[in-house]
């Protein structure tokens, strides 16, 4: 006797009532979670690095630089100091959501105390490596930035060349605190501009 398919009869006429099951099939639930949190961790990555260099090369170009066409030279650190107030709160998060990003990603290093005893063998772990330094530089120098640029308001309004560039009438305080700035405006920048150019390089080296 052949064999007689399911929901039918032995004379192969379908049995009346009979019900047919459908094929189990395994959803992919967790795979889209995945891709979702990679897409929202890569987002935050890439959005929160592009507008951290944008804002702070824009600064120092721009917005410092500018202030050489402020007639009066006790405004000139007053005007420079409301636009960073008002990007400040901005850049902050920019920064947060990048280094959210990079950790969820693997681009850093584990944290302390998490790591693994040996070092990490796979060919990644020296870009981590460097990554890692970069984003710790980019967020010193960041800090830097904040804290002479406090100390440059503290000291009111007094006469300067520019937002970063005493001049000989500049008290001393405010003057050491400008020369700091100075450096550390142009060094956010270059860390965060060493680190679009680290991730072009191993998205181009992945293909």
């Amino acid at each position: 006797m052949g064999e007689t398919p399911y929901g039918a009869g032995t004379d192969g006429r379908p049995v009346r009532g009979a019900r047919h099951r459908a094929p189990h099939r395994v959803g992919n639930e967790g795979g889209s979670e995945s891709m979702d949190r990679t897409t929202a961790a890569t987002i935050a990555h890439d959005v929160g690095l592009a507008a951290w260099f944008g804002g702070a090369w824009m600064g120092a170009v721009g917005l410092n630089g500018a202030t050489i066409e402020v007639d009066d030279h006790t405004q000139r650190t007053r005007v420079a100091n409301a636009g960073w107030f008002r990007w400040a709160p901005i850049a902050g998060a920019c920064l947060v959501a990048h280094v959210i990003g990079a950790h969820l990603l693997g681009r850093l290093l584990p944290v302390p105390g998490r790591a693994a005893a040996a070092p990490d063998p796979r060919p990644g772990h020296s870009l981590r490596v460097l990554r890692t330094v970069l984003t710790a530089a980019a967020v010193l120098s960041t800090a830097e930035t904040g804290l002479s640029g406090q100390r440059v308001v503290h000291g009111g309004d007094v006469p300067v060349a520019t937002a970063v560039t005493p001049i000989a009438a500049t008290p001393p305080a405010v003057a050491a605190a400008q020369r700091r700035l100075r450096v550390a405006q142009w060094l956010v920048p270059g860390f965060t501009g060493a680190l679009l150019v680290v991730e072009a390089l191993q998205r181009r080296g992945s293909r």
